[in-house]
C-alpha cells in the first residue's frame, strides 16, 4: 500500500512515477473477508466513466452497451463492466455512481467524476482532469457540511482521508495528438512530460485535501482499441496479432 508522510514539503513525484496502491481483499477470492468496505473516488475518461456523461451532457448510450451484465444501457461505453466495477465487486461494495447523477444516487462509498472523451489537457474544459478536481473539492465540502447535520447517504469529513483515490485519463490526450492535431511520434512524445505533470498536480491536490491512498492508470497501446481497429484502413496482416 501507498503511504505519504504528514508532511506535504516532502511529497514529490518523479514526472516518469506512477503510484499503485494495492489493498489486501482486492482479489475475487477474498471478497468475502474485505468487512470494511473502502471509499473510493475516481477520475478519468471513458475506460471509468460509469454514466458520467449521459449524465452530463444528456448524451443517449444505447444497447447494445450493457448487454454483456447488467442487461441495459447504463452509460458506460462497454457492453459490461469497467476495471472500476470489478473493483468495487473484489472490495465489497456497491458499484460508483456518477458525481453528476442527480437522480437515484447514493455516494456513501464514494463517487465517480470520470467523463468519457476527457483529457488532462487543455485545462478549464468540461470535463478536463483538473475540472473534476473542482467538483471533487466541492462534493467534499458540501458532503461533509450536509453528514455533519445528520443526513444520511453521504461521507463526512474525517472518511476522506482513508478513501481510494484513482487516476484513469491520458488516453485522451494521446489519441487527440495523433488524431485531431496531426503530430508526428516524436512530438506525442515530447508531449507526455505535460500530460504526466498534469496528473501529478492532480496527486498533490488530492494530497492537500487529506488523500493518502493512490491508484494510478497507466494507458494502454491506443493501435489495440476497437475503435481505431474499425476506424484504419489498409491493415497489414503483419499488423495483427492472432486475436485481430
Amino acid at each position: 500500500m501507498v503511504t505519504m508522510s504528514s508532511s506535504v514539503s516532502s511529497f514529490t513525484i518523479a514526472p516518469l512515477t506512477f503510484f499503485f496502491t494495492i489493498f489486501l481483499c482486492i482479489p475475487l477470492f477474498a471478497l468475502s473477508y474485505c468487512k470494511n468496505p473502502p471509499i473510493i473516488f475516481n477520475f478519468g475518461d471513458s475506460n471509468s466513466d460509469t454514466g458520467g456523461l449521459v449524465a452530463g451532457l444528456g448524451y443517449s448510450v444505447k444497447f447494445p452497451n450493457g448487454r454483456s451484465f447488467f442487461g441495459r444501457s447504463t452509460g458506460r461505453l462497454s457492453d459490461g463492466r469497467l476495471i472500476i466495477d470489478f473493483l468495487c465487486q473484489s472490495v465489497n461494495t456497491s458499484v460508483l455512481r456518477p458525481y453528476l447523477e442527480s437522480i437515484g444516487s447514493t455516494f456513501e462509498n464514494g463517487a465517480n467524476f470520470a467523463i468519457a472523451g476527457s483529457a488532462t489537457l487543455p485545462k478549464n474544459v468540461p470535463f478536463a482532469l483538473n475540472i473534476q478536481l473542482m467538483q471533487f473539492i466541492h462534493f467534499k465540502d458540501r458532503s461533509s457540511q450536509l453528514s455533519s447535520t445528520g443526513i444520511e447517504g453521504l461521507i463526512g469529513y474525517d472518511r476522506f482521508d482513508d478513501a481510494l483515490y484513482m487516476i484513469d485519463i491520458g488516453q485522451n490526450d494521446i489519441a487527440d495528438s495523433f488524431a485531431k492535431e496531426g503530430l508526428s511520434y516524436l512530438q506525442v512524445v515530447d508531449k507526455i512530460p505535460s500530460i504526466l505533470a498534469e496528473i501529478d498536480n492532480a496527486i498533490k491536490e488530492i494530497y492537500d485535501q487529506g488523500g493518502r491512498k493512490f491508484w494510478v492508470h497507466n494507458t494502454g497501446p491506443l493501435g489495440c482499441l476497437p475503435q481505431k481497429l474499425a476506424l484504419a484502413k489498409n491493415i497489414s496482416s503483419i499488423d495483427l496479432d492472432s486475436f485481430g
